[in-house]
């Protein structure tokens, strides 16, 4: 079956022994190189009088791309830091369209496209060249060569760092927030800045680490966020640091995490910072963490009140409603969270600790608001009461 083919080919067309190999590239196992030699060999055996059964250029299919690699991996001169690249091509149409026409004609089931031998040969080389890991996922870079233009492109994947951080003063965002009614195009009301709040959390932490990494620019994928009148003690939140086409990837951590603690001393602290994976984003930002926060409230709270809240809520199912204050910019649902314990303080009459699922509303827990969290402290305690003041001080590690 492949003799015969192959005979009906080159009686028609010039392959060079890549494009004739390929024709029954998914067959067997070989380079493509090797089975069309192997191929014409045998065709000269078994049907010597076979035209174009010597090659001779130009092949009809690549155009003797294959034998013009070199030339193209001597134009590959990147100036940036990776370690490890996966190669794309871009094919003209009208190769390609031959290929397809070769495939129809002939009934090549097995034919492997030029894209995929190019890639292939080309990654071995640049990989000797360059002196890099050829790998085909979790790459740092992506060359892409127009190998019929002379052309060389680079697509620089992020890096991503792990962290942790506490935010030490009220009044930022963890975010960058553009300005609502100019949507960051800079007017009157946000006095040309384009945000709704001069700094934030993302910027404290990210501008040094994208200057360092030369990065474009970058992404915070915090575990969750604190509203902007609450702090973020304990051992932190963690997030993800994502640095868009860095050019040097080769951080040195420790460094740059006491350089941003020395910038935003008393505002933002970093720590626990690692390089990890893309996958850890999705991880980030989906898990719910339980987390345990410290409420003042406006009413001082009898011991007989203290008691009774203590014992209503011991793993109990709250169900909110999106809050009156962020349903503006959020789903419009009813979510179901739990309360795993609450403690109040002997000293302190308006001080509560709540230990409790991540995504809860703590405001709404206390206030009510107005009946769209039940139950609620008001609701038990049959009064208005409201959280004046509110931190978190401890997440639970997951990640």
């Amino acid at each position: 079956m492949i003799l015969k083919k192959s005979k009906d080919i080159l009686s028609e067309y010039i392959l060079c022994d890549h494009c004739l190999g390929r024709q029954f590239g998914k067959i067997s196992i070989s380079t493509n190189k090797r089975r069309g030699e192997v191929i014409r060999n045998f065709l000269k055996h078994t049907y010597p009088d076979t035209p174009n059964i010597n090659y001779q250029s130009p092949c009809y299919l690549c155009e003797n791309i294959f034998e013009r690699t070199e030339n193209i991996i001597d134009q590959i001169n990147p100036d940036f830091q990776f370690n490890s690249f996966h190669v794309g091509t871009k094919i003209p149409k009208d190769i390609l369209k031959k290929e397809e026409m070769l495939k129809d004609k002939f009934g090549l089931d097995y034919q492997e496209g030029i894209k995929q031998e190019l890639n292939r040969e080309l990654g071995k080389k640049i990989g000797i060249f360059l002196r890099k890991e050829f790998k085909r996922e979790k790459e740092d870079i992506t060359i892409i060569v127009h190998p019929y233009g002379s052309k060389i492109e680079y697509i620089i994947n992020p890096i991503f760092i792990y962290g942790k951080y506490n935010k030490l003063i009220r009044g930022i965002p963890q975010t960058r927030w553009l300005c609502t009614k100019c949507k960051g195009r800079g007017c009157s009301r946000c006095n040309r800045t384009g945000k709704m709040y001069d700094e934030s959390v993302e910027e404290l932490v990210s501008e040094l680490f994208l200057k360092e990494a030369q990065g474009t620019d970058s992404s915070f994928h915090g575990a969750g966020r604190e509203d902007i009148d609450v702090l973020m003690l304990g051992t932190g939140r963690p997030f993800v640091l994502e640095i868009k086409s860095p050019k040097i990837r080769e951080l040195n951590l420790k460094k740059l995490e006491e350089q941003v603690n020395m910038i935003n001393e008393g505002k933002v602290k970093i720590s626990d910072l690692r390089f990890v994976e893309k996958e850890l984003v999705e991880t980030i930002k989906n898990v719910h963490m339980r987390k345990i926060y410290r409420a003042e409230i406006d009413v001082c709270l009898s011991d007989n009140e203290k008691q009774k809240i203590e014992e209503f809520f011991n793993d109990k199912e709250i169900y909110q409603e999106t809050p009156n204050r962020v349903v503006h910019r959020r789903a419009d649902k009813t979510r179901i969270r739990k309360v795993y314990k609450v403690r109040t303080s002997k000293e302190n009459c308006t001080s509560l600790e709540i230990y409790c699922d991540g995504g809860l509303y703590i405001k709404e827990l206390i206030s009510g608001d107005e009946g769209r969290t039940n139950p609620s402290i008001a609701e038990l305690l049959g009064k208005n009461v409201k959280c004046v003041v509110l931190d978190v001080i401890s997440i639970e590690e997951k990640v």
